[in-house]
This record gives structure tokens, sequence and C-alpha cells, in this order.
């Protein structure tokens, strides 16, 4: 049995449920609606545009106003819409895997949509691509795209997913670009290694405050394309409703007064003052993305990445200038010399591309400097810390992000110096851990972790200076150190943390079951002191309960540290929050670094890293 397909002359919007991809524009002009119509003019054009298709044939086309009835949906302003314009199209092209001479043709259906609420505009369709709507957008000058910090921080939540793209200087070393996924990517990130990072895209899991909102769960944003997806949608009214919220939320971002709060604080940050920009010393070319390898687009934007690679032969700095001097040339042969200049447009950068001197007659100068246009292939390093990539400026985050897992307890009663007890005459040191008297760290310990399973394995080749086992399986390390000071003024001093640090990352891959039951499994544990609830038990007791331990429970690590005090860091952190360096705020810059870095080790393999200071 055969089925017949034919196109209808008018294409009705009841019968539309499309994936909820969008791309958001801004009106600038002073008449959105005489805006607005302008943008319709060049949508029209792109559908006429064949491009390198066979033919094309624009099958249906409508403008509905605000007043007007949507097919069967309803009155368009009842969704909150001034305007919708749409075309359909058909496209006759060639298959990318095919031969031109082949016969064979795909026959493709395209929709590209317009909504406009106030003075924003949502698009829908692979046409025109995003490479073409952003060339519009610069040159025209009526619309601009939405803040890349606003669009990035609309749609907060748990990131699911994050990609990111380098601004640091290519190296072998260290990746151009990365993808993280997990529960929450933002606790993931590292401050040191991910600060020459900045977000290209990411997904959200979204919780609206409103109940009712239609809006939630997983969410993609491309700040960089202004663009927001969520899911297929049920029917056409739907997709209004969805594309309304959308709009409703980012309206709100753009008109507030406060700085929107940026969901991945470890990341580069956006340079808003391009005067810092400055001493540029090398420029290199992106790699296309060949996922659209079909396409007339990526054609064209392979075809110049590959021209620029072999074209751009010296770079030279202006020196205090956000400016670079580029010799331009093929085959080691040098053309021309074009000066390059990041320059403000709209909430965006574009470069600036001109002949250093007098307009250059060279085809080639002229050729390459077209391939550069607005700079949208290269990006541009500077020895200010700055990259000029994707239409925007970064700089490295250079800022010491605050380490999270850091606690203070009360150590009254304790000798904070003291970290294990004095020996006593014909006793071990196993033998008097808590014992009446004992004001060591090592007692501190055993009063602090007095509920489950507690052994010391202080000793030659130990593992932590105690394991505890909790009544849910989970596993905990504890290495002690103690202060190098009991001054109640004593300063941040990141020697204090250095060893037992050291000794921590030696031995997290020890911490295995495995391994620990081979360890004591013999006549070490008999030596080793072992508490249940507080009381002491034999070190038997602790192995049986090892041994019940299944590969699901959880590991963690403890430091604990009692040179850090509470009153101490707060004030440190309160002067790096206004700026001011002191030297305790610089002392805790390098010891966030240290304990992030440590942090990083132990979650390689367990769960979680935590630091006790002194209260």
């Amino acid at each position: 049995m055969t089925t017949s397909f034919s196109i209808p002359r008018e294409l009705h919007l009841a019968d539309v449920n499309p994936f909820l991809s969008i791309t958001v524009l801004e009106c600038v002009g002073d008449d959105v609606d005489v805006a607005f119509k302008e943008f319709q003019r060049f949508l029209r054009k792109t559908a006429n545009d064949r491009g390198r298709a066979n033919a094309v044939n624009v099958w249906s086309e409508r403008t509905v106003g605000a007043r007007e009835v949507v097919d069967e949906v309803g009155v368009l302003g009842d969704f909150g819409f001034d305007g919708l314009f749409f075309i359909a199209r058909e496209l006759v092209r060639v298959p990318g895997w095919a031969s031109k001479e082949s016969g064979l043709a795909d026959v493709c259906q395209q929709l590209m949509m317009a909504l406009r609420r106030n003075r924003l505009v949502a698009v829908y369709g692979e046409v025109p691509s995003s490479e073409r709507l952003q060339t519009w957008v610069r040159r025209t000058g009526t619309f601009r795209f939405v803040s890349q910090p606003v669009l990035a921080a609309t749609f907060n939540g748990d990131a699911r997913m994050v990609w990111m793209r380098g601004m640091h200087r290519r190296r072998l070393t260290k990746p151009d670009s990365k993808a993280l996924g997990g529960q929450r990517v933002q606790d993931t990130l590292d401050g040191l290694d991910d600060s020459t990072f900045a977000l290209a895209a990411a997904k959200f899991f979204y919780e609206p405050v409103d109940d009712k909102a239609l809006l939630r769960e997983v969410i993609t944003v491309n700040p960089a394309k202004s663009t927001i997806s969520w899911k297929r949608t049920s029917d056409f009214p739907m997709f209004l409703a969805a594309a309304g919220e959308a709009l409703d939320m980012l309206e709100l971002g753009l008109v507030s007064e406060a700085e929107p709060e940026p969901p991945f604080v470890e990341l580069a940050i956006p340079e808003t003052d391009l005067g810092k920009v400055r001493d540029a010393f090398e420029i290199s070319v992106a790699d296309v993305d060949g996922e659209q390898a079909d396409s007339a687009e990526y054609e064209e934007l392979a075809e110049r990445a590959e021209l620029l690679r072999s074209a751009i032969v010296a770079v030279r700095e202006v020196p205090d200038s956000s400016g670079v001097l580029v010799e331009v040339g093929l085959d080691g042969a040098v053309a021309g010399t074009l000066l390059l200049k990041p320059i403000k447009v709209g909430d965006g950068v574009q470069l600036d591309v001109r002949y250093s001197d007098a307009p250059s007659a060279e085809p080639i100068a002229r050729r390459i400097k077209e391939a550069i246009g607005d700079g949208d292939l290269l990006t541009v390093h500077y020895q200010s810390g700055h990259a000029f990539n994707n239409r925007q400026v970064f700089r490295e985050n250079l800022k010491s992000d605050a380490f999270p897992n850091l606690v203070f307890e009360d150590f009254t009663g304790y000798r904070v110096t003291k970290e294990k007890p004095a020996l006593v005459k014909g006793k071990s040191l196993h033998d008097v851990i808590g014992e009446p008297g004992d004001d060591s760290l090592f007692a501190w310990v055993v009063k602090t972790f007095d509920k489950g399973w507690l052994l010391c394995d202080d000793g030659a080749g130990e593992v932590a200076d105690f394991l505890h086992l909790a009544e849910d399986g989970t596993l905990t390390a504890i290495h002690v150190k103690a202060a190098g000071s009991h001054s109640p003024d004593r300063r941040i001093a990141v020697t204090a943390f250095e060893e037992v640090v050291s000794q921590t990352v030696k031995n997290i891959r020890r911490l295995r079951t495995d391994d620990l039951l081979a360890r004591f499994d013999g006549p070490l544990l008999a030596t080793r002191a072992a508490w249940h609830d507080g009381v002491r038990v034999a070190g038997a007791d602790f192995l049986d309960e090892l041994k019940v331990r299944v590969p699901s429970d959880h590991t963690k690590v403890i430091i604990v540290q009692p040179h850090l005090l509470a009153s101490v860091h707060d004030t440190a952190r309160e002067a790096a929050r206004l700026g001011k360096t002191t030297r305790d705020s610089a002392s805790l810059a390098l010891l966030d670094d240290l304990l992030h870095r440590t942090r990083k080790s132990v979650v390689t393999l367990w769960a979680d890293l935590m630091v006790i200071g002194s209260a």
C-alpha cells in the first residue's frame, strides 16, 4: 500500500506542534512595528533564497495581528503576543552523500516563524541559519541578541550539562573545550582548572517559583546564540504559552537594575571594559563543528576556516592597545597587514578589521579580510589575561573561590597544639587515647565521633589517623594535624595544612574496602584502639562491620586542623569580598587553592572532603 502526500495551499497552525527552540532578539529601534516588518522582509528574502538547493517553493505565508484569530487556536493577543509571522517552504536538494550528477534529491519542508511580544521577538526554525541571522542583526542595527549574562542566569537551576570553550592559549596539556554532565555540574567545577573556560551552553533542571508555570525541568540555553530549547510541545497553544513564558522571564531580567548572578562563578568572566584589554600575542582559528556537514552553511564556514588557518603569517601586538597587527598572505608570502581591534556592538563585541595603512589592492589580502568578517572564527589572546572569542571578550577568572566544605568546631578543653596524648610508661599510644587526662586532638576525635565504630590507625604505614564507620556504612578517613600555635590571634598559615594535605592525597587509594580488610586481617589489628558508640571495643568488632560494607556505601575524608580560626577566617573572607588585600586574605586565597586541589583528588575516587577548623 502506498501513501501519497500533497502540499496544502495554506499552513494551518492548529496542525503544528513544534519543538520549543527559539532564538530571542531585542528591538533597539524607536519603532517596534517598523522593525518587526523589516525583520519579516528579511525572513521573506531568506525563504526565497534557495542557496545551494536545486529548487525552493514558498507555499504558505501569513501575518497575524494581536486582535486576529490564529486558525482554530484563538486570538493571538490572548496569548500575550503583538504579532506573528510565518513562512512555510519546500526545499529540493541533493543529499549530502550524493554527487550533483546523481539525479537524487531530498525534499524538505521547513517552517520559519517570528513571534513578537513588546520589544522581544522569538524566532523559530532552522532557516535563517544562526550565522545568517547574526550577520543581519549586526548589519541593520534594529535588533540585538539578548544579553548573554541575562540569558545565562534566567533559567538557573541544577546544571545537568555544561559546554565550555577555552579562553586560554591552545596547548597540548589543556583541552580547547570541555563538556561536563552530572546532577549538579556547578559543584564539579574547579576554580583553578576551569577559570580559563567560558560558558558556551548549559542544560539546567529549572524549577519555577510559580507552580502553574509551563516551562520547567530540563531547559537548554546557548547565551552566545541567544537560544532557548525545551521540548516538543503537544499543540500550537502550548508552543505559544511556553514561548510567551520564556519572553516574560527574559523581559524581567532585561529591565532589572541588579546585575544577573552568573550560574558558574568559576568560569571566565565577560569583560565589560575593553580599555583593560591590551597586548595581543596570538590568534587561533576555530575548528568548525561538523554536525551540519551536509549544509551549505557548514561548507562556507569550513572554507573560511581553512583559508584563515593558512593565511595568518605573523602577529604583532600594538603596545598598550587591544588592537593587533596581522600579516596575512598565502604560502608564507605576505600580501598585506590588517589591524584587528575588538569594538562594542550593542551588548556584544566584534572585530573591527581594517588595512593597517592605505587600502590594499592585493586580491589575496582582500579575500582574507572578507574571510575574517567580524571575527566569528577567531580567538585573539592578550597578555592582559583576556581573550576575544565568539563575539565576546572574556578575562581569566583569577579570583579565589571559597572552599565550600569548611566547618568550625569547638575545641574547648583540648590543646590544639597537641596532636597525640603523652606516652605512659608500660602502655602504648593506643592504650591512652581518650583516657582521663588526655587533652589531645586524638581525644577530641574520640569524643566527637562517638556514634558508630571508630578505629585509630596511627603508626607505621597508616591509612589515616582514624577510620570511622557509621550505621549506614559510610566510611570516613580522618586525618589530624596539630595547630602551630594556640594563640587566639594566630594568623592563617598555609604551611599548617601542607603536611596533612600531602598525607591525605597519598592515602586516598588505600581506602578501598578490600585493601583495608587486607591491612587489618592479621596481628596489626590487635595493636589498634577501637570504639563503638564511644566505648572501647576490640579491633575485631570494627573489622566485622567493615566486612559487611557494600560498594554503594559512601566514603568520605575529613581533615582536622584547628590552626584555622573562624574569626580570622571570616575577617579575611570579608576583606577579599571587598577587594582588600591583607596578609590573611592573601593567605586564605592560597589555602582555598590548596584545599580545592586536595578536594579534586579526593572526589576522583570518593564522595567528598571536609575540613574542620577551630570555632
